[in-house]
């Protein structure tokens, strides 16, 4: 038989082919017990995984919780119903002083829902002082809600603080106190005369950090509504934004924040209101609130902790801050279940010291109902009672709420001064009339100035001219609104006068 017709089983050993795989050998069978004993090895073995996986989640948890920390709130003072009438024994004044006890007790009591909670925002410039950004927000957590209203910085309140208008205004408050601690509490106190109740909180900002938080979140898409260009190197001023939808960083931000108007012969777009600008700074929230509303925020706490711990001061401990952030990412708030308003008022002045005086005033009919729908967390109502609003008469005088003012002199109706008739030096012939005309008096721009109660400067004055025509006309009440007084018909003018941070004048 030839090699070729042999087969490869005959009997001759021979090699596997080269490729193909070695014959696998069969695994001895196990006995019952080494069975078992191979089942309850791999058992452990999860066993013990699931436990470092526990052991993981723990620390995740004590860690969330040690970040994050519920706010406790304020014990409740006592309220309009509960709290004990007062008669001014004999020889004792009942007008009241500048001072930080309330005229009338603020509401209290049982709150709307079991987490809701109120906070005063403020930003104050290092220079003079004044407070040029003031909010009040109440953030219901119970229920997703938010409102946040700007408080227009030239908001006349019932003050002896020196005679000068200018420094009876609310961003003049936490200056005239002396900053600090007082000057805080002082500016909680005067906003609580104009919302009905004393915010739970405070968060004084440094202006920084708008632009930090914007970077610190990766930035924002914006649709700027305005063409922004304003230098001034005095102010430390150079901002230039072009109109339109786009991606803003930290510096961009901030030039749109400290906006206040362009230079001369340059258009905005707009009005060149304070109004217009208000509504940009809103807009612009809106967008910063939109983008920090996202899950990857929470994996930024670190950088939002460093960043608070430099730019913030608060009554809140930076984990109940952080708490928070927490409720509203993870408990959905949207941007539209936030809203942002101004507090409604009315445009006033008041001539004194040669001089008129511009500032605005609450407009009653409006702020009431704002009040108790959105901000006030009891659910006992706000009423009149409660605020201490002032507002401009018809003869030109001013007056309070409460029927008294902390500095009677303005109540008194302002006399004009009339310039005299310019002498003629040429010698007039007889017969002829003289033609002088009367010369316009130069106003003063600042009068006598007694010391203030606490020893405190308000600083530099701010918005002291009329403002720009407004863009539309404003609701004035024809008379009395909830026992409060009549407004004055013919104060001028319908726009608030705020101002965000460092602003051109």
């Amino acid at each position: 038989m030839s090699d070729q017709t042999k087969k490869p089983n005959d009997g001759t050993p021979h090699q596997a082919e080269p490729g193909k795989r070695l014959d696998r050998k069969a695994e001895p069978a196990l006995t019952p017990a080494q069975a078992r004993k191979k089942k309850e090895k791999r058992i452990m073995i999860i066993m013990i995984v699931a436990a470092v996986i526990m052991v993981a989640a723990a620390a995740v948890v004590l860690l969330v919780n040690r970040l994050f920390k519920e706010p406790e709130l304020p014990p409740v003072g006592p309220t309009q119903s509960d709290a004990p009438n007062h008669s001014p024994e004999p020889g004792e004044s009942d007008e009241p002083e500048f001072k930080l006890d309330t005229v009338e007790p603020k509401v209290g009591g049982e709150r709307k829902s079991a987490k809701i909670f109120t906070i005063l925002i403020f930003g104050s410039d290092e220079t003079s002082g004044l407070t040029d950004t003031m909010m009040v927000a109440t953030y219901d957590v119970t229920n997703q809600r938010a409102t946040v209203m700007s408080l227009p910085r030239d908001t006349l309140i019932n003050s002896s603080a020196r005679p000068n208008i200018s420094a009876k205004k609310l961003n003049a408050v936490y200056n005239v106190y002396g900053k600090g601690d007082e000057g805080i509490e002082a500016l909680k106190n005067e906003v609580s005369e104009i919302v009905g109740f004393t915010p739970d909180y405070y968060v004084q900002i440094d202006w920084e950090l708008v632009g930090e938080m914007v970077d610190a979140i990766g930035g924002v898409w914006f649709d700027n509504p305005y063409h922004m260009e304003y230098y001034d190197p005095y102010q430390d001023l150079n901002i230039y934004q072009e109109r339109g939808y786009r991606f803003i960083d930290g510096d961009d931000a901030m030039q749109i924040v400290r906006w206040r108007e362009n230079n001369p012969g340059v258009a905005s777009g707009g009005t060149g209101s304070d109004l217009d600008r208000l509504n940009v700074q809103h807009t612009f929230l809106k967008a910063v609130l939109k983008e920090t509303l996202q899950i990857k925020t929470l994996f930024k706490v670190n950088q939002l902790m460093e960043l608070f711990n430099s730019r913030v001061k608060s009554n809140l401990a930076l984990e109940e801050m952080l708490w928070f952030a927490r409720e509203a990412v993870v408990g959905g708030l949207q941007v539209d279940d936030v809203e942002f308003c101004t507090m409604p008022n009315v445009y006033g002045s008041y001539y004194q010291f040669g001089r008129d005086w511009y500032f605005v005033c609450p407009n009653q009919g409006k702020l009431l109902p704002l009040i108790n729908e959105s901000l006030n967390p009891f659910k006992e109502e706000v009423t009149i009672k409660q605020l201490d609003l002032m507002s401009v008469s018809a003869d030109g005088s001013l007056r309070s709420s409460t029927g008294r003012l902390a500095a009677p002199e303005l109540g008194e109706i302002p006399v004009r001064e009339t310039p005299p008739p310019e002498e003629s030096e040429a010698p007039v012939e007889s017969g002829e009339p003289s033609t002088s005309d009367p010369v316009e008096s130069d106003p003063l721009e600042s009068g006598a100035v007694s010391s203030d109660p606490a020893g405190g400067d308000p600083g530099p004055v701010a918005t002291d001219s009329p403002p720009a025509e407004p863009s539309a006309p404003v609701d004035v009440p024809a008379g009395p609104v909830d026992g409060g007084p009549e407004q004055s018909a013919a104060a001028p003018g319908g726009e608030d006068i705020t101002s965000w941070g460092d602003t051109p004048d």
